[in-house]
């Protein structure tokens, strides 16, 4: 199958990238041409998924497109604009007004891009002027900080790689070229945009299985079991999940006592489908009381995605909110509720300082693992036991057990102590080693 990689950018910026196209015969190329860059926004509404990467020619328009929340940063890519690109420019200009130039204003290329550049090549008595590119800058605002630098005679050339600032200047009668980015540049993108889209082409066919589990009152269970109530509980989830496969398509299966598989790939999951697994939690809270959880498994076979839906289950406790569970090929556990950061860990992958110290704790790497990423998501680099039961949704006691055995292996250690506004002594406050 073809990757198509759909290009981005004005007509004589997309000519260039399409010659260097040519050499990737396995790849199809999509020109779209714009005049200003509200086209995109059009470009992008009609023909987002009709491709599967998209090259933008420049910093300019991807920044727009990013901005404007039109495309993610999986999406896309530009090249950008390197030293060679530059002195090759510098070199056109210094031929075409036969001479040594001394002097520039730039844009778009950071200072600290440049000034490597300049140490490298020992040309530190080339004296410039840059507006490193930022996000909004007008092309206005670019035309007056060269024009007037130039009017002040403190530069003899104008070099930018902005289409509407070169032809500003032009009209201006103000000495300009416009620098472009290198061949080996365009082509280094195209191969990292080619690549990325077989990843994603790989990720996209693997098995996914949406786990649904009807958690039924133990202490009536066996009413529930023989009950026609419970009869028509389950018949109001499939009917619900039935909607999600038709949307995913994908197949419902249902293996008794509350616990329903959607069979489907990787691929057919979208946010809408996350919007309509929120919305079947809150419906059978509502219509039944009984809390449904959600765990999704990917993997490279059914049995692999089987195997991580059930242990996606094992990491779900008791919630407040509708949260969706997925655990991936790799072991790692993506905990998602609505308007909520997303939050990722390993469920028992850890580096290999904690592995080592790990081998003798009475800890799982996930427990450790989850603890690490709460931190991180709340910013709390300092924590009690009181913090840890609370992430956990556990008891204090418990988390007393887990911090007094993080601190006899070495992965944590005590920082401080605050009182808990209650009688008895203050709680211990601890905090993650550094070598940990």
């Amino acid at each position: 199958m073809k990757t198509k990689i759909g290009v981005i950018g004005p007509h004589d910026s997309i000519q260039r990238i399409m010659y260097v196209a040519e050499e990737f015969d396995d790849i199809t190329f999509l020109p779209f041409p714009y005049q200003t860059l509200s086209d995109i926004d059009e470009i992008l509404a009609k023909h987002r998924h009709e491709v599967d990467q998209w090259f933008f020619s420049g910093v300019l328009n991807h920044t727009y497109a990013m901005d404007n929340e039109l495309i993610t940063e999986e999406e896309a890519g530009y090249p950008p604009l390197h030293g060679s690109s530059f002195f090759g420019i510098l070199l056109e200009a210094q031929l075409k007004m036969d001479k040594v130039i001394k002097s520039v204003s730039i844009d778009t290329i950071a200072n600290e891009e440049f000034d490597k550049i300049l140490s490298y090549y020992q040309l530190d008595s080339l004296e410039y002027y840059n507006h490193p590119f930022r996000n909004g800058v007008k092309a206005e605002t670019l035309i007056d900080f060269h024009k007037n630098l130039y009017e002040e005679g403190k530069t003899e050339v104008v070099i930018t790689s902005i289409k509407n600032v070169y032809h500003g200047l032009k009209e201006l009668g103000v000495p300009v070229f416009r620098v472009t980015p290198s061949y080996l540049s365009i082509k280094l993108v195209i191969q990292f945009l080619e690549e990325r889209a077989q990843s994603n082409h790989y990720r996209n066919s693997q098995v996914a299985i949406i786990g649904c589990r009807v958690e039924l009152n133990s202490d009536h269970l066996e009413e529930l079991y023989y009950s026609f109530k419970s009869k028509y509980h389950e018949l109001d989830v499939k009917r619900h999940l039935l909607v999600i496969a038709e949307k995913t398509n994908g197949t419902v299966m249902h293996f008794g006592d509350g616990l329903f598989f959607v069979f489907t790939t990787r691929g057919e999951l979208s946010q809408e489908s996350e919007h309509d697994l929120y919305n079947l939690m809150e419906e059978i809270k509502l219509e039944t009381n009984l809390q449904a959880n959600v765990s999704i498994g990917f993997g490279e076979t059914v049995s692999q995605a089987e195997q991580n839906v059930r242990l996606g289950f094992r990491h779900i406790g008791e919630e407040e909110h509708p949260t969706i569970l997925i655990m991936d090929e790799n072991q790692t556990i993506t905990r998602k509720q609505p308007s909520q950061q997303d939050m990722v860990y390993k469920s028992g992958e850890t580096g290999s300082v904690w592995k080592e110290k790990l081998k003798d704790a009475a800890l799982s790497p996930g427990i450790v693992s989850k603890m690490l990423s709460y931190s991180k998501q709340y910013g709390r680099e300092q924590f009690s036991s009181q913090d840890l039961s609370r992430w956990l949704k556990s008891t204090e006691r418990n988390g007393r057990r887990i911090l007094s055995e993080m601190e006899r292996v070495g992965l944590v250690e005590q920082c401080g102590e605050v009182q808990s506004g209650e009688r008895g002594r203050p709680r211990k406050v601890f905090q993650f080693k550094q070598e940990a």
